[in-house]
């Protein structure tokens, strides 16, 4: 009595067994259970339902419990459901290629396979929460989150909300974190700014776990093809939720993004969502921040400004920052990015300790899985 092999089992199959081995025919059934024979072969059918009262009258008649006759026939009306689904999931397959499905195969977030229509509808529902193609659409276009509504209006908006919602089912894996802390998090940039100097296998998740401690959620989101975005910050759960895509996979990249993100943690509104792919005020002010967070502007006149990197090294040694950050306003500056790049480390998200959060595999994606 299944929806998987593609059939459901009527009630009525259970009823005409009984006959069968007891040697009584319809008409006989209906006499013993004072309904008509239209009922009878209705009921032997599946065109009618099963209901308490015949059910108690079955037990009775045939001595089988009625609550076993209701349990043949809550299964039988659950599969007629679910192969109704799964035909409406099928149909629903061309909008759903609009999302990065392929990609989310790859995270372990969808799990049937790519000719599985239905199945993969289904996965992709379950992970965004909602029932159907049009409730994800309502639920992210006119829903009262007002990041959702803003997410929707970008570009590649189905990429983009897919990469969102990977945060957003993160968060809700890792549990309760410390209440925001503005002030703790302004005296914690320091201890930050010193550990980008470290091995970013080591040290980005060290930063994830001190910042958790002051109320900020950060995220390693692996960036997914299309989503040309560094990193986002919104809030979410009542506490700042921060993703990073590490999508150019450098060290100096990564934390310069986590620095911007962190300022507008700081300087800007709850209610909005700071893609750095964006072109803003908002974004302007970040990109500020950030930099003169990690390079303080009455320091940054020392920097080097020629093709230098011994000098460049003496200057990251002197500021307590990764030689790759100093590279970085030095090539910023001065419009010249075609050297240093050795002294860039590369930034692998499958080889970054998860340990501080869940890791994708562990996120649920349907339903009891």
């Amino acid at each position: 009595m299944t929806a998987d092999l593609g059939f459901a089992v009527a009630t009525g199959e259970y009823i005409d067994e009984w006959l069968e081995e007891h040697d009584v025919n319809q008409a006989e059934l209906s006499r013993r259970l004072g309904v008509s024979r239209k009922h009878v072969s209705e009921l032997i059918s599946g065109k009618a339902a099963l209901s308490h009262d015949v059910a108690l009258s079955l037990e009775s008649t045939t001595g089988v419990p009625a609550r076993i006759w209701n349990q043949y026939e809550s299964a039988y009306r659950d599969a007629l459901a679910r192969l109704r689904q799964e035909k409406a999931y099928a149909a629903q397959y061309e909008r759903a290629k609009a999302f990065p499905l392929t990609e989310l195969r790859k995270l372990g977030i969808i799990a049937s396979g790519a000719r599985d229509r239905a199945g993969s509808v289904r996965d992709l529902l379950a992970f965004f929460g909602v029932a159907s193609m049009d409730a994800l659409d309502a639920t992210w276009s006119q829903g009262n989150v007002a990041y959702r509504r803003e997410a929707r209006s970008h570009d590649h908006a189905p990429k983009l909300e897919a990469w969102l919602r990977i945060g957003e089912r993160a968060a809700e894996a890792d549990g309760v974190i410390a209440e925001y802390d503005e002030d703790a998090l302004r005296k914690m940039l320091p201890e930050l700014r010193e550990s980008t100097q470290d091995e970013p296998t080591s040290s980005i998740p060290a930063a994830v776990r001190m910042l958790r401690t002051v109320g900020v959620r950060v995220h390693l989101t692996p960036a997914i093809p299309g989503v040309g975005v560094h990193g986002a910050t919104r809030w979410f759960s009542g506490v700042p939720l921060i993703q990073l895509s590490a999508l150019r996979k450098s060290d100096d990249q990564l934390w310069f993004t986590l620095f911007h993100e962190l300022g507008h943690v700081l300087l800007h509104s709850r209610t909005g969502l700071f893609l750095d792919s964006d072109s803003s005020q908002w974004e302007a002010e970040a990109d500020a921040f950030s930099s003169d967070t990690l390079i303080p502007p009455a320091l940054a006149a020392s920097l080097p400004r020629r093709r230098d990197l011994a000098a460049v090294e003496r200057a990251a040694g002197a500021l307590g920052v990764a030689p790759s950050i100093v590279l970085g306003r030095v090539q910023h500056d001065t419009g010249d990015h075609g050297w240093g790049h050795a002294l860039r480390r590369t930034v692998d998200l499958t080889k970054i300790d998860v340990a501080y959060g869940q890791p994708l595999s562990a996120l649920p994606t349907a339903p009891g899985s």
